[in-house]
């Protein structure tokens, strides 16, 4: 994430420093401990761009045994939203402890 000059946030910067699981992690973790804190939450997640959303998933998938033991994960596809399944590009998601 970058600011312009008129110090406005910008979520579309690209900066290739190499870091993107470094910030997925901290996604992650962030998402873990708020849901611990608030175990009723519901965590929306969608990218700022389809490429975007597709690393989160991306994320989801490659974790799913650590991920779908402790939360519901739910997928928006064509207008529903329904359990996340590997291989299927859905376009955001839902994240809540079970």
């Amino acid at each position: 994430m970058s600011f312009t000059a008129m110090g406005q946030m910008n979520d579309l910067a690209v900066s290739n420093n190499q870091d993107t699981k470094k910030v997925l992690a901290t996604v992650a973790k962030t998402v873990i401990e708020f849901l611990e804190e608030h175990p009723t939450a519901v965590i929306t997640a969608k990218g700022s761009t389809k490429a975007r959303t597709r690393l989160y998933q991306m994320g989801i998938a490659q974790f799913w045994n650590e991920i779908g033991g402790r939360y519901d994960v739910k997928g928006f596809l064509d207008r529903n939203w329904q359990p996340f399944e590997k291989g299927k590009n859905f376009e955001a998601f839902l994240i809540f402890k079970k």
